[in-house]
């Protein structure tokens, strides 16, 4: 048998510890960065009301647009790519926001 190994990203995870669950999501809605990816730490599905979760670790949506959403527990402010909006955190009953 024939393997190949490819790195999925660089093991950067927006949780702090290791109490957290996550739930899976389809991401192709959610517009990617300038590189095609929609990074680690991502209110999903907005920044808004409507969040539902934290983009548990990158999804690149025209190779799999199928991800990790945590839905509960602890996640480090310093690694989110925008800081959850009033409405988002409200929103997000199930985590809680460490850090800056």
């Amino acid at each position: 048998m024939i393997f190949n190994r490819e790195s999925t990203g660089e093991g950067v995870f927006a949780v702090a510890n290791d109490h957290f669950v996550n739930i899976p999501y389809d991401c192709s809605d959610i517009t990617p960065n300038d590189e095609g990816v929609i990074p680690t730490g991502t209110i999903i599905p907005a920044n808004d009301g409507t969040a539902i979760g934290v983009l548990f670790s990158d999804v690149v949506p025209e190779e799999n647009p199928n991800g990790a959403v945590t839905t509960h527990g602890t996640i480090d402010l310093s690694k989110l790519p925008e800081a959850p909006t009033a409405a988002a955190t409200a929103a997000l009953t199930g985590i809680v926001f460490v850090g800056e």
